[in-house]
């Protein structure tokens, strides 16, 4: 009997299944009760709604609701404004006009009959901010404040304090329409930043009545004071700096080359003059070079830059007499007693010479060339293995400088140039010579 009842009950079931009404899924809808903006600025713009409110008139969170909201020109159809999906009870907006008027509307993202528009809320954007924020006339208790206006505005507002101070704690200073403020009484050695903004009527009088721009800074500064008229003296390997000290005492140089030029990883010395030799730099290159004022363990003042400063390029080009000294039982080279030191690159040199005639071939000369580097330190140095051209029929080897001490050059006067290096020949064709260590004195006529 059990059995019957249920078929039955299955029949009856599937009788009625034609009949049964699925329910359509409908998106929550909430109405709006408050809108308002925020964080206005001359082109963007925060609008904010609220879907609940407490006691206080505070906005409530609102779940599981999206939102539509439409902005134009005051008057428009919120229908064809520009139109902005939102998951939150806010959203930015930007591309707008300055000093311009606008409207804005908002609604629940739901498909109810009775989901109207909330609004319109009148805002309107601001003047644009200044721009270009510096200093003049700094001193140790004073500082003139300088900014070009972002536009057409006429009047400004300004506040400043020790670095870091808050700034809605700190009173504005209406500057009137000057685009540059002198304040006085600063403390000595002290780290300050300042902030400016436009006022956005057409008064001078500073009066913040109406609208006015957003904050433009920090423009950060020290009441240490930079030297002045820093100059630069290039040689092949250093450079003079010179600068007048401004009233300070003790400064710090930092230098590098120019290409890539980092202050914050350049060389740094610190000095007690106002005159100052940088030294091992290599000749035929760019350098930058910078000085500030150090009015304390970290306290200093703002750089001044040199600019990209050239050192010249070496001598050491042209005819020499050639002799050699130093460690040689016998002369290795010879005839003729000149030859003509030839640049290579900006220190590479190179020079050709013959060696004696008492080698094995009667009558032959073999001739020789090799290169030496004129280092950025002041001292010469020759390639260790290097092949040079020796005409007796096999290779020359000349082994580098060995264990001698390098020889030394004056990068600035190309008078006199003494080379040591290790000397080894092997041909065929000549009798080998032992290895010997070899320096010749190249002295220009």
């Amino acid at each position: 009997m059990k059995k019957v009842v249920l078929l039955l009950l299955i029949g009856f079931v599937f009788s009625c299944s034609d009949d049964v009404q699925i329910p359509e899924i409908i998106r929550p809808c909430q109405p709006v009760v408050a809108s308002f903006t925020s964080n206005i600025t001359d082109t963007t713009a925060r609008l904010n709604w609220c879907g609940s409110v407490n006691d206080a008139g505070e906005c409530l969170p609102v779940t599981g609701v999206t939102w539509i909201a439409s902005y134009g020109a005051p008057g428009f159809d919120p229908d064809a404004g520009t139109i902005i999906n939102a998951p939150t009870t806010s959203t930015n907006i930007g591309g707008l006009t300055p000093q311009t008027s606008y409207e804005f509307y908002v609604k629940s993202d739901c498909d109810l009959t009775n989901n109207e528009w909330f609004g319109p809320v009148l805002f309107r954007t601001s003047c644009p901010a200044p721009t270009d924020l510096a200093i003049s006339n700094l001193t140790k208790t004073s500082v003139t404040f300088n900014w070009t206006p972002g536009g057409s505005e006429i009047a400004w507002e300004i506040k400043y304090g020790q670095v870091g101070f808050n700034l809605d704690e700190v009173e504005t200073v209406a500057t009137g329409n000057s685009s540059e403020h002198t304040v006085m009484n600063l403390q000595p050695n002290t780290a300050y930043e300042f902030y400016v903004r436009a006022n956005c009527n057409d008064s001078t009088d500073g009066s913040q009545a109406g609208s006015s721009s957003g904050f433009a800074g920090p423009y950060q500064f020290i009441t240490c004071l930079p030297p002045l008229n820093l100059t630069s003296t290039p040689t092949q390997n250093s450079v003079v700096l010179d600068w007048d000290s401004n009233g300070e005492t003790n400064w710090e140089v930092r230098y590098g080359e120019a290409a890539g030029f980092n202050v914050n990883t350049a060389t740094a010395v610190t000095t007690n003059n106002s005159t100052y030799t940088v030294t091992d730099l290599c000749p035929e290159t760019l350098y930058t070079f910078v000085v500030r004022s150090a009015c304390g363990t970290t306290v200093t003042s703002a750089w001044i830059n040199s600019g990209v400063v050239g050192t010249p390029s070496l001598g050491y080009t042209g005819m020499y007499t050639y002799e050699e000294i130093g460690n040689t039982d016998e002369p290795v080279f010879g005839d003729p007693a000149t030859v003509e030191i030839v640049s290579v690159s900006d220190t590479e040199r190179s020079i050709t010479v013959k060696y004696l005639a008492n080698l094995d071939v009667t009558g032959m000369q073999p001739t020789m060339t090799f290169n030496f580097t004129l280092n950025c330190d002041g001292t010469v140095s020759v390639n260790n293995d290097q092949d040079t051209n020796f005409n007796c029929g096999g290779d020359n080897v000349l082994l580098g400088l060995g264990a001698a001490t390098p020889t030394t050059y004056n990068m600035i006067d190309d008078t006199t140039i003494d080379i040591r290096f290790i000397e080894d020949t092997g041909s065929a064709m000549c009798t080998n010579a032992p290895m010997t260590e070899v320096v010749i004195r190249l002295t220009k006529i």
